[in-house]
Order: C-alpha cells, then structure tokens, then sequence
C-alpha cells in the first residue's frame, strides 16, 4: 500500500530535510511501525503524536492504502 508521510518539526531530518514522501509498505501496518520504519523511536522524549487523515489517533491503530500520516515532535516552549 502506498501513504504518505508528513513530518514535523525537526523531524524533517529523518527525510533529509523533506517534510513529506509518498512510501510504499506492506498492507496493515499501524502507524507505530511505520514510524518505527523510518528510525524515529516513539519511546524518545522528543516524540509527541501521529494524525491520520487529519484525525489524531493511537500510535498502534492500522493504516490503509492512501493514509496521510502526520509525526509530530513533542511541543515544548511556555
């Protein structure tokens, strides 16, 4: 299946400065391997949350074929 992928912030050096890419994955993948795929370790601090379609959802929820996924870095400022 193919989605596409926006990332945020400064995780845009994961895509070498991109902010999006359309990527190929296996079918039923969630949204935590896909991230996972991509070297960005959801267990770091700096990780905040994904959106899918717009919508914010739990890393583990199942992505299908055309998906936007959203990864977003944790906000921090005051």
């Amino acid at each position: 299946m193919k989605i596409k992928v926006l990332l945020r912030g400064f995780l845009v050096k994961y895509f070498n400065g991109e902010k999006e890419r359309v990527i190929e994955v296996e079918d039923g993948l969630s949204a935590r391997q896909v991230v996972e795929r991509l070297g960005i370790s959801i267990e770091h601090k700096s990780f905040g949350f994904v959106a899918v379609n717009g919508m914010r959802v739990m890393i583990d929820d199942q992505l299908k074929d055309g998906d936007e996924l959203k990864v977003y870095p944790r906000l921090s400022g005051g």
